[in-house]
């Protein structure tokens, strides 16, 4: 089915950056946007920011039901991330640093518009507007409103917006799902070997280097770095996983997004190569994802944004390893330790200085025992839409008029 495209200009009655107004942390007044405002894809108001701005003022710049909240200035990731605005309260300003895109009601269903302009098929299209500086991309008011759009009649847009709203509905149940199963886990852990910063129950803390020196860590590697990295030329559809911070969810590496390189790679490596049962800490720009490498392939290949942990597993269990380091104490270390000027950094040499709590085999097991039956549930309530994302099909469907 064929739909006209329209430049989001003619479907909109604006499309414009916010009002220019300091903010303060002692400011009280009418909530005003910022970036983190949509940081999770809705308008959370629990995220606005003050200025002692008065109910008289910024007057045209409030937000109305419908409105459309873009992010234009911001890390090239989170570029172009939007929410729209549903509510009739009259009192929240729009902000700088996010575009307000009012749609056109007579021409365009503002809840289609926004599902659009939140799909892989839009997203596609920002690279080619975007602008890279140091620590940021962006893209201009004028080069956003080129961009076009399919426009079906209204009574389609409708049809197809509430297809997309139920079917987002479902995913936001499946991840609210998911983060209660994933808190259930530490707390179990929590439960069988108290918190680690008061260690109430007295177990064993060394350091990472005492561990290596006591044989218990047998290895702590990350990827290759300088001429000896993997560029993008190399990689193939099929061989070795070349492992990444942003392949690892949940505990596990979506082989289906991986990067691959040939076998030859790991005679031409000097380090980073892992094997099954090996633990995994990201420790470059996204800190703190983790894993345990199972066998579904023999070899891994890591990048220099992620370390990997071997362990002599007579005295310490991957499975016990890897609680550990998603433990809130951990966590919290590692992102403190990891505060750099310009990225979040963890090196090996740093992170030989964290401490680790060792409990006894016999703790560590038990912890193992309900680990796989955690897996085994976990599997059967959300492994058939962890490797794909059915939401994103079925909008990518939605807007080539496959519904």
């Amino acid at each position: 089915m064929s739909w006209p495209l329209v430049k989001l200009e003619a479907v909109s009655e604006f499309i414009r950056n916010g009002a220019s107004i300091k903010q303060s942390s002692d400011a009280a007044g009418l909530p005003i946007t910022r970036i983190e405002t949509i940081a999770d894809r809705f308008v959370n108001l629990d995220k606005c920011g003050y200025a002692d701005v008065s109910e008289s003022e910024y007057l045209n710049y409030r937000l109305r039901n419908g409105d459309i909240l873009i992010s234009h200035i911001n890390s090239e990731k989170h570029l172009a991330k939007c929410a729209i605005f549903e509510s009739d309260r009259k009192d929240i300003v729009h902000g700088m640093n996010l575009l307000c895109l009012r749609p056109r009601c007579e021409d365009v269903f503002p809840k289609y518009l926004f599902h659009y302009l939140s799909s892989p098929v839009f997203l596609k299209l920002i690279p080619a507007i975007t602008k890279k500086s140091v620590n940021q991309a962006s893209f201009t008011v004028t080069a956003f409103k080129d961009l076009e759009i399919p426009l079906p009649p209204l009574a389609e847009q409708k049809r197809i917006a509430a297809i997309l709203d139920k079917a987002d509905a479902i995913r936001r149940k499946r991840q609210q799902a998911i983060q209660l199963a994933d808190d259930f886990l530490r707390a179990v852990f929590l439960d069988m070997f108290g918190d680690p910063v008061t260690n109430p129950k007295g177990w064993e803390v060394r350091s990472v280097a005492d561990l290596i020196r006591a044989g218990v860590i047998l290895q702590i590697q990350d990827g290759n770095h300088g001429n000896d990295h993997p560029k993008v030329s190399d990689f193939t559809e099929s061989g070795i996983p070349f492992v990444t911070a942003n392949v690892v969810r949940r505990g596990q590496i979506l082989f289906d997004q991986c990067y691959y390189l040939d076998h030859s790679w790991l005679d031409r490596l000097r380090i980073g190569f892992a094997k099954p049962r090996d633990v995994l800490i990201s420790h470059k720009g996204s800190l703190g994802f983790t894993a345990v490498l199972d066998d579904t392939y023999e070899d891994y290949i890591f990048s220099p944004q992620t370390t990997y942990y071997r362990v002599n597993e007579e005295r310490l269990l991957p499975e016990y390893l890897k609680g550990y380091f998603d433990s809130g104490f951990f966590q919290s270390l590692f992102a403190k330790e990891g505060i750099q000027s310009t990225r979040a950094y963890l090196g090996i040499t740093r992170q030989k200085d964290l401490p680790i709590m060792i409990p006894d085999m016999s703790a560590q097991m038990r912890f193992m025992d309900i680990l796989s039956k955690y897996d085994d549930l976990s599997e059967k309530l959300f492994e058939p839409t962890a490797r794909s994302d059915l939401f994103s099909s079925l909008s990518q469907k939605a807007f080539r008029g496959e519904l």
